[in-house]
């Protein structure tokens, strides 16, 4: 097992006092759609405000475009490196706002699992508007994870995302039927 959380720590202490991590998390979900019903997302950022950051251009969603990110009070436990085990994050959001509740509520309502996609900017102090510009593009991003696991209170919403399981998924996908391929099963 790999522990990275002495080397972060680490890292942040040693990292210029004027940069930091804008640490953020991309929510989709087919129940997440804008006013014009087109497909959305959930975005939310740690920190005290919201923070306008341009996604990477192969994005699942809105690729190259700069999307808000609102900020909200979240808790995030990046995954493990284990050996023989599948990686998964977990993540408490509190205090979540009222523009969101309308789609978690969607969402809760259609049988889909959503997925989850973590990215880091570093923000660097402009110096000469003393005003925090975060990097162009995102310095980490763990993408394709889902979220399957999901319970909600009144001020906290905890849930699990895994990476996709490639390792045991069947292949081929296809049944080989002797209707469908005949070939294959020879001359009767």
């Amino acid at each position: 097992m790999t522990d990275w959380s002495q080397a972060l720590e680490e890292a942040y202490a040693s990292a210029p006092a004027d940069e930091f991590v804008v640490s953020t998390l991309e929510l989709i979900h087919p129940a997440f759609v804008d006013e014009s019903d087109n497909a959305d997302s959930v975005r939310i950022v740690l920190d005290e405000r919201d923070w306008d950051l341009t996604l990477e251009a192969d994005a699942p969603l809105f690729g190259g475009e700069t999307k808000t990110f609102q900020a909200l009070a979240m808790d995030v436990t990046l995954p493990e490196q284990v050996d023989g085990q599948m990686g998964s994050i977990k993540l408490a959001l509190d205090n979540v706002p009222r523009t969101v509740w309308p789609k978690l509520q969607a969402a809760a309502k259609v049988r889909a699992s959503a997925r989850l996609v973590y990215r880091e900017w570093v923000a660097v102090r402009d110096a000469e508007s003393g005003a925090y510009v975060a990097s162009t593009a995102p310095d980490l991003i763990i993408g394709d994870l889902t979220m399957r696991v999901v319970s909600a209170s009144v001020l906290r919403i905890e849930g699990t995302a895994t990476f996709v399981d490639l390792l045991n998924k069947g292949f081929p996908r296809r049944t080989f039927s002797r209707e469908d391929f005949p070939g294959l099963f020879g001359a009767d």
